[in-house]
């Protein structure tokens, strides 16, 4: 009866330190690949029409759609290896270079949430 009452207490302090503090998976939702792109000095404001043109200039195939959330960088094609995949995406990310973009990491657009202004 005693080892109950002290147990009792324990638990809910061992328990009451395992709350996580943030469960919207929303704060952890960026924006698409496609975004990500973003003209030098139209940073936020960059011609969508205009940069998905020169992602199918660059070789991205006529029949997907990059500006999709489902059109991501780090997705095989079927029956693509991995080495072949990094050399897609380098062709891809050199000719958008070529091309005048600056290529952001996902984390300095921010989360969809709470975007920063930088990726359109």
């Amino acid at each position: 009866m005693i080892f109950r009452r002290i147990l009792i207490p324990f638990y809910a302090l061992i328990l009451g330190g395992c709350v996580v503090a943030d469960m919207d998976s929303s704060n952890y939702h960026y924006p698409p690949y496609f975004q990500t792109f973003q003209k030098q000095g139209q940073m936020g404001h960059t011609d969508r029409t205009q940069r998905k043109a020169d992602l199918y200039a660059c070789g991205v195939d006529r029949n997907v759609n990059p500006d999709s959330e489902f059109w991501r960088r780090n997705v095989l094609l079927n029956g693509e290896t991995m080495e072949q995949h990094d050399r897609r995406i380098d062709k891809l990310e050199t000719c958008m270079e070529n091309k005048g973009y600056v290529i952001l990491d996902p984390s300095s657009c921010g989360p969809v949430k709470a975007p920063t202004g930088k990726c359109n």
